[in-house]
């Protein structure tokens, strides 16, 4: 009870954000979408040509998206991502339409082209999602919740999705499932279009560095060059894979070991939503400093049930079994999005993301070519036990490295005094962990002037550790931990009104003007706060002379 207690907090939260609910209510949108094509294309291709033309589906359904998704993702990074969700929302709704026009013309081969363009953008819209969200969210915590939102809803999709889906087929065609999706893709771009970022961090980069195929490469290279995203993204690649098997053998299941009618797929796929949304109560709760091991348990229960299933081909046994998977997949999706959005710099993250669904999705047309293979090779129940076998075993082998992680991984110490400072409360948490990372330490010795009335200011001033002495005109204060200094010279360009002095050594962190005003000056709302917090202070200051 307490952990859905703190689960629905963490809700609230999200929900006043009004930038951050109307993204997560068009995700909601386009996640059902993409379900719901999932499974209509799914029974589709089965009532075409069987098992290995649902593998084909998959096929053509993802590996475009695979191969464009690490490059088209730089428009992330180039332009503004709210925009790139709202094209993405567009393109995604038109596909589905023109699905729908092909399958009632019985156009078979034009069903399968468009729904490359479905699985292109529900690819690009992901890393475009997770990218946005730290320059929404305010605090490091709210970060954490609106990926427990977007695993919330994800869940709410996967159920969602399928069931009407599976409902559809069976009273209606697959052509209406098209014709749904593509509406709600619509709504999605709707909401999407009243979305605005304030205090947007401008990539900047030399005339080759901007380029647009340095831009793509760059992302490459980050997962190269950094050992910790590099295992994340392998693992996630995998996770991806046995995904891709799980879809063909849950099709497999329904008609060759269950028994069952069209309508099953998307009941079976709807059990991995509502263990979503069970597994998104922990999954939000989630504490904000380890998360890697947490992920690789993630990824244990994504993978044992899948091979639990080979025993016991029970509808009803297969129902929890998925449960299970789903809660798993809310878990992992928490932490892992949450790991790489603090290793990875803000400016290279929509395109490392890009990079990370790419592989993702070209690894699950890969799991669903594979899976028929395996299939007729050992069996349909031989098959669940090999395929579940995969995770777990990959995470006996990292364990140690992702205890690693946790170790060295953590929300810049910074964080805390940043969020003290009123002008910067207002700040996203990528615009909050940019001034932690321009901060420099500035430690300083009893009887030492840090600033002096009447110079220039050059600087802002944070106290990490120790006590100053704040005089102005006469009036004196002290400053400790959490205090700061500094920000009248800089908002109003004026000289310093104040001598600070170190009482004792003290430990100070600086930054530099540029910096502040950069990210003052560029939030509506952080401005407004600096230069109230600058005239409460000059209206004390007039009050003791």
């Amino acid at each position: 009870m307490a952990r859905a207690a703190q689960a629905v907090s963490a809700l609230g939260s999200v929900a006043r954000n009004e930038n951050i609910r109307r993204v997560e209510l068009a995700w909601g949108a386009a996640i059902g979408a993409e379900w719901a094509h999932f499974v209509a294309l799914g029974v589709y291709a089965y009532e075409q040509g069987g098992a290995s033309a649902v593998g084909l589906a998959g096929l053509v359904r993802l590996l475009p998206a695979a191969a464009v998704a690490p490059f088209a993702a730089s428009l992330g990074d180039r332009f503004r991502r709210e925009r790139l969700l709202l094209a993405m929302s567009l393109l995604g709704a038109e596909a589905l339409g023109g699905s729908a026009a092909a399958a009632f013309a019985g156009e078979r081969v034009l069903v399968f082209a468009f729904a490359a363009f479905v699985g292109l953008s529900s690819t690009l819209i992901r890393p475009a999602l997770q990218a946005l969200l730290p320059s929404l969210a305010k605090t490091p915590e709210e970060l954490i919740a609106s990926n427990g939102a977007t695993s919330t809803i994800e869940s709410v999709g996967t159920l969602v999705g399928p069931l009407v889906a599976g409902v559809l087929v069976a009273v209606a065609s697959t052509g209406v499932v098209f014709v749904v999706g593509s509406a709600a893709l619509f709504v999605a771009a709707a909401l999407l279009a009243r979305v605005t970022v304030e205090g947007r961090i401008t990539f900047t980069a030399s005339r080759d560095d901007a380029s647009p195929r340095r831009m793509a490469v760059a992302g490459f290279r980050a997962v190269k060059n950094e050992p910790n995203a590099r295992l994340i993204v392998a693992l996630v690649t995998a996770q991806a894979f046995v995904r891709g098997c799980l879809n063909v053998l849950i099709v497999v299941a329904v008609f060759r070991v269950l028994h069952g009618s069209a309508a099953d797929v998307g009941y079976l796929t709807a059990a991995i939503g509502v263990g979503g949304l069970l597994g998104a109560i922990g999954a939000m709760t989630l504490g904000g400093r380890r998360l890697a091991v947490p992920f690789g348990l993630a990824l244990v229960f994504w993978g044992l049930p899948i091979a639990l299933m080979a025993p016991r081909p029970y509808f009803a046994a297969a129902v929890v079994l998925l449960a299970i998977v789903g809660a798993a997949n809310s878990v992992e999706d928490v932490a892992v999005f949450t790991l790489l959005q603090r290793i990875i710099p803000d400016e290279l993250l929509t395109r490392v993301l890009g990079v990370l669904w790419g592989l993702a999705m070209g690894a699950v047309a890969l799991g669903s070519i594979a899976a028929p293979l395996v299939v007729h090779w050992l069996g349909p129940r031989a098959a669940f036990a090999v395929v579940g076998g995969v995770l777990p075993l990959l995470v006996f082998f990292t364990y140690r490295r992702l205890a690693a992680i946790d170790r060295t991984t953590v929300p810049a110490p910074e964080l805390e005094l940043i969020d003290l400072v009123p002008m910067f409360v207002p700040l996203s948490v990528a615009g909050k962990e940019r001034i932690a990372s321009k901060l420099l330490p500035h430690p300083v010795r009893a009887g030492e002037v840090v600033i002096r009335a009447g110079e220039a200011g050059d600087g802002f001033y944070l106290v990490g550790a120790g006590e100053l002495d704040i005089d102005a005109g006469g009036r004196h204060a002290t400053a400790r931990r959490g205090d700061y200094f500094g920000e009248i010279a800089l908002l109003h360009d004026v000289p310093r009104t104040a001598t600070v002095t170190a009482a004792v050594d003290s430990r100070l962190l600086a930054l530099h003007r540029d910096d502040f005003l950069a990210a003052v000056t560029g939030h509506s709302v952080a401005h407004a706060a600096g230069h109230e917090v600058a005239a409460s202070r000059l209206a004390l200051d007039q009050t003791a002379t």
